[in-house]
């Protein structure tokens, strides 16, 4: 390391990479990859509003507060005629983004930045009036700062979950930046104060499908808005924070953090080229599964009772995936036999596969107890580069098909949006509010380069009325 702090260090590369870019002339990969990330983290959390644990979460969030405008803000809120302070704004708005496990992510990185980056970001964008090129730039800052951080922790304890991690971070650092014009002292400022307090949030509660796991993202949204508004404003955490005090308590691999990301932040790529849209509504671990299952899948589907059992091989940090009896629909999302034979079926791997009842169809439970996941050590070397995964189907006749998956999954890297299920995705999470209304959600995001504001968007945001299920 050099004598200057990481967070400053960040500051310097991340800053002056963002400030030269010019919307939307001078990198229109960039620009398109960054649109597309914000259209795919909105319409994901349009859709998980559905979902009565969001509505309940929400209502007990604003704590009363009525559709007047003697109680809200200049924040919009999804959903919500009514709008609210900046961070009361961004934690509603994340609480529904990864409901469906729809959300982005970031392999190397290990971890979801634009779920963390956008809400905090457009809910202080408008709150401030700011214009679409300032609200991107901001956007990216946070982003690549972020994901810096995150490959450098290179992964989290066993225990923790990466949301609220690096993500948030990340997040504060582009509100500082939007907040200051990209001020170089505030945002550094902003990396170690939103790391001062860093979020260790608990991965059982995740892995096992339990429903506080829709806090993890509210409250990081949340965490990222006031250290991003604190550091604009002069408040100031010790220098190197990030590196002596949040890495020892995120990071994997502590000591070698700071020198990781001394080298992570000259390099002049962007992440956000190498993000990934998820395909699949499931843990992305499980990626490489779904995508070989998904191959398998358009020579069948298959009546559960001509399987006689299915063998996955997979790398270590998949292969923990292997409950075959989810108890119920988030549980599901995290479990490979779950995920496998449904896709092999009829019912398929979209979000029918969770409802209750194909949780409660007798055969498909039975194929899923005889799905075996089994960690085969020779993938791990493919592990974060890819989502190794080997799947052998036997049928009850004899026969067997296998499947493998190597690389990144579909919908990850810079050739995400090639695929057409990816790049079709917001416009069908969008539909819930209607075609045409959908339409004008993706056309306010992509006229962000230009002329459009995150005010534009936010207004339409909040005319969407999803149907809570618990209602349907």
């Amino acid at each position: 390391m050099t004598d200057s702090t990481c967070s400053e260090i960040l500051a310097e590369s991340i800053c002056s990479a963002v400030i030269d870019v010019d919307w939307p002339a001078q990198s229109p990969p960039v620009g398109r990859r960054a649109c597309a990330m914000i259209a795919d983290v909105l319409s994901a959390a349009t859709a998980g509003l559905a979902h009565s644990d969001v509505h309940e979460l929400r209502t007990a969030a604003l704590g009363g507060m009525i559709e007047d405008g003697h109680h809200s803000g200049p924040s919009s809120v999804i959903g919500r005629s009514a709008g609210a302070p900046p961070a009361l704004a961004a934690y509603l708005n994340a609480t529904s983004i990864a409901r469906e496990q729809l959300q982005d992510g970031h392999r190397r990185a290990r971890g979801h930045p634009g779920s963390h980056v956008v809400p905090a970001v457009f809910a202080v964008a408008e709150s401030v009036g700011a214009d679409g090129p300032s609200t991107l730039s901001a956007v990216l800052a946070g982003y690549e700062i972020g994901t810096r951080i995150g490959v450098a922790m290179d992964g989290t304890p066993p225990n923790v979950h990466d949301i609220g991690t690096w993500a948030s971070v990340g997040a504060a650092a582009g509100v500082a930046h939007l907040l200051t014009g990209g001020d170089r002292t505030a945002v550094a400022a902003a990396v170690d104060v939103a790391a001062a307090l860093p979020l260790a949030p608990d991965a059982r509660t995740v892995f096992t499908g339990r429903t506080a796991q829709n806090m993890y993202l509210a409250t990081a949204a949340l965490h990222a808005v006031l250290g991003g508004q604190a550091a604009a404003a002069g408040v100031r955490a010790a220098p190197g924070t990030l590196e002596l005090h949040f890495a020892r308590i995120t990071a994997a691999d502590p000591a070698g953090f700071a020198r990781r990301l001394d080298a992570l932040a000259a390099d002049g790529e962007w992440t956000v080229l190498d993000g990934y849209l998820k395909r699949h509504p499931t843990c992305a671990l499980l990626h490489g599964v779904n995508d070989a299952v998904e191959d398998l899948a358009r020579r069948g589907p298959w009546d559960p009772a001509l399987i006689e059992s299915v063998r996955v091989r997979t790398y270590a940090a998949a292969a923990s995936f292997d409950e075959s009896a989810p108890t119920g629909e988030l549980a599901a999302r995290f479990s490979i036999p779950w995920t496998v034979a449904a896709g092999l079926t009829a019912t398929g791997s979209t979000g029918d596969a969770f409802g209750r009842a194909a949780l409660d169809d007798q055969a498909l439970r039975a194929l899923a107890a005889r799905v075996v996941v089994e960690h085969d050590r020779d993938l791990d070397a493919g592990y974060p580069d890819g989502r190794p995964a080997v799947v052998t189907v036997r049928f009850t006749d004899g026969r067997s098909l296998t499947e493998t998956a190597s690389g990144p999954p579909r919908g990850d890297g810079p050739d995400a949006l090639a695929d057409p299920v990816v790049a079709a995705k917001p416009a069908r999470l969008l539909a819930v509010g209607g075609s045409t209304w959908a339409g004008d959600v993706l056309d306010a995001v992509a006229a962000l380069t230009s002329t459009g504001r995150p005010a534009d968007i936010g207004s339409l945001l909040r005319r969407v009325r999803p149907i809570p299920d618990r209602e349907r």
